[in-house]
């Protein structure tokens, strides 16, 4: 048993020692995620990314596992002070490629599954974005940025770091190595980024994903053809805007598939086919499944297996290019899946009160677990009861309600509503450690699917366009109202969270009512006009609002900021300071208003952490202070 299996096993046990069958911060937080399965070619074998998670810093990372199929036998396969990832087998089956940055930036790695030592393909500076093997497993194609000039180096290293928005982007550039002498030359260098590369089965042109340099505020991809026999590049109709990618290729090489928005945004959704040789494109899943597929692959020249959301589950689907859908072998929530052309399937299964694992299926059989990472919190989580309720317009609204063990038999229960983040996202049918913490300190929790969540069809995707914090909210309102009406639910005691576009909805609500007690918001968005001159990427905002500049009335109506006079609710603001996707900017204007008008508040600020936060200190300190915040206020 190597040391870094040890550990994670002592953890694991540590926590269960110290917790018995009580939920800690700590073992909330403590899992091993599991990345998509990669398949070797004859099916034999997969290779599957684990990473560890809510441990200590020197024990947080991704090495790779692998999976015989014959033996169920389920091991790790990497292991280094840094991370591995990505795991690609050569054609043969014989080797496999990895990512890793064990020799300082992150490069590619090869290993021979006969054993010995990974040897290291590639001296490069710059860090490998990605890379393909070609058909024939003599070369490797790889993406990396260019590498800074000699003059610029030395005025870099001369504190001359300025940075032209907009100009300082670098290009990509595609390099290509010859396996047997790890020889590698750049073939192709375009004022470009290049985000996608898919080879051709014949071996001498690949697809790719590119979008020109400098970006405008709204982005264009362009999906071209580079043919490596005389370098030149050939763009294929796409469509014009940003939300579309994840391109693969049928095997004999006619056709793509990608996902890509119904119309111009705010997200991807539908399944559409493209037609190489005649260079058209359609959708394919619009009128015949109207749900969000992603993770699909080809199992042969017309027929593929996606994912598909469909409120809290994500089932696989036999899809035709057609758009024929059906559902498609075991019906477990999956997180993703790969499937050996023996019809051979594994996949990463995961539920309320069960954190991921890996699952295989081979022809003819059943279902079986073949590892068993996620012990930590057997038998502690608390799974919800999903439920419809209609909205104030009769929109029906799918929701789930977590009670505290012993709950049914409480009086009156607090209550506290969560809000997703997106809001093109949703609530699935997964563990949540935010809602299990809440729901194991004794209140009762609600999530709702309110309008613009995913897994419910197009037009309520996009029901919420022009509206945050209209409808979606009067869904959210009505939610609680049902709940008040048919649960033991005690209307005095509501309170309301959520991070990113949730954060939002709990400032928003907080300026409209005053029956919430107590509100917890992360990375909220508390004026809409400034959020969009200061976020990393406007074009999604965009799609929602058009610009400030010519609709400037329409942001301020729908700002939390504007209404800060009516709000009275003790609320709680946490924010990562360098948070590129709502800045902290946003949650400073929210705590001023709040201090102006002697609103009970607290802003906390977390250093280097971006959106999501990554520091395990700092994501038990700012649970531990929302539940203390609902302690006292509630």
């Amino acid at each position: 048993m190597n040391r870094y299996f040890l550990l994670c096993l002592l953890l694991i046990a540590g926590y269960g020692a110290r917790c018995g069958d009580t939920l800690s911060i700590e073992k909330a937080l403590f899992s091993r995620g599991l990345g998509r399965p990669v398949l070797s070619p004859d099916g034999k074998k997969a290779a599957v990314n684990v990473l560890v998670t809510g441990a200590p810093a020197d024990s947080l990372a991704t090495h790779i596992w692998l999976l015989d199929v014959q033996t169920k036998t389920f091991r790790q396969f990497t292991n280094s002070t840094k991370s591995e990832s990505d795991p690609k087998w050569s054609p043969d089956g014989r080797q496999l490629a990895f990512v890793s940055a064990r020799g300082g930036s992150s490069q590619i790695y090869l290993i021979d599954l006969q054993g010995g030592e990974a040897m290291q393909m590639i001296q490069s500076k710059a860090d490998i974005r990605s890379y393909e093997w070609s058909p024939d497993g003599k070369s490797i194609v790889y993406i990396c940025q260019e590498e800074l000039s000699d003059s610029l180096k030395k005025r870099r290293d001369a504190k001359f770091d300025e940075n032209v928005v907009g100009e300082s982007s670098r290009p990509s550039t595609l390099y290509r190595i010859d396996v047997a002498t790890r020889a590698a030359r750049p073939i192709l260098r375009r004022n470009w980024r290049i985000s996608e590369m898919k080879w051709l089965p014949a071996g001498d042109a690949m697809l790719l994903l590119t979008a020109p340099l400098p970006e405008e505020e709204m982005p264009l991809r362009k999906l071209v053809r580079f043919n490596l026999t005389d370098s030149s590049v050939k763009e294929l109709a796409a469509p014009q805007h940003v939300f579309f990618g994840g391109f693969q290729l049928s095997p004999d090489g006619k056709t793509a598939v990608f996902i890509g928005a119904r119309t111009d945004g705010p997200t991807t959704h539908d399944l559409f086919i493209h037609h190489l040789e005649g260079n058209t494109y359609s959708n394919i899943t619009g009128k015949s499944l109207d749900r969000s597929v992603a993770n699909y692959k080809f199992i042969d020249a017309h027929r593929m297996l996606g994912l598909v959301e469909n409120g809290f589950n994500d089932n696989l689907y036999a899809i035709n290019d057609n758009g024929e859908a059906k559902p498609f072998g075991p019906k477990d929530n999956m997180r993703s899946f790969d499937v050996a052309p023996d019809g051979t399937l594994v996949y990463v299964s995961a539920d309320f009160t069960h954190l991921p694992e890996l699952y295989l299926v081979q022809p003819g059989g059943v279902p079986v677990k073949v590892s068993d990472l996620n012990r930590s919190i057997a038998g502690i989580a608390i799974a919800p009861k999903i439920f419809t309720y209609k909205s104030f317009d009769g929109l029906p609204i799918e929701a789930a309600l977590y009670v505290p063990a012993g709950g049914a038999e409480q009086a009156k229960l607090p209550l506290v509503t969560l809000i997703h983040g997106g809001p093109t996202g949703s609530f699935g049918n997964g563990f949540f450690p935010w809602v299990q913490l809440l729901v194991h300190a004794g209140y009762a929790v609600f999530c709702p699917n309110i309008r613009g969540s995913t897994g419910y069809g197009w037009d309520f995707i996009t029901a919420n366009r022009r509206d945050w914090g209209g409808n979606d909210y009067k869904d959210m309102m009505a939610g609680i109202d049902y709940l008040i009406k048919n649960e033991r639910v005690d209307p005095d005691r509501l309170g309301i969270c959520g991070w990113s576009y949730g954060g939002y909805m709990a400032e928003w609500a907080i300026t409209q009512t005053k029956r919430f007690k107590a509100s917890v918001t992360g990375a909220g968005m508390a004026n809409l006009a400034s959020e969009f001159g200061t976020e990393g990427g406007a074009y999604y905002d965009q799609w929602f609002w058009g610009a400030p500049y010519e609709n400037l009335d329409l942001f301020i109506k729908h700002s939390p900021v504007a209404y800060l006079k009516n709000v009275t609710t003790p609320t709680l603001i946490i924010q990562g300071e360098e948070d590129e996707t709502d800045p902290k900017g946003q949650s400073q204007e929210m705590y001023r208003g709040l201090h102006y008008y002697h609103v009970p508040c607290e802003m906390v600020l977390y250093p280097r952490e971006p959106h999501g936060f990554r520091e395990l200190n700092h994501n038990i300190d700012w649970y531990r202070r929302m539940l203390e915040w609902f302690k006292r206020y509630m």
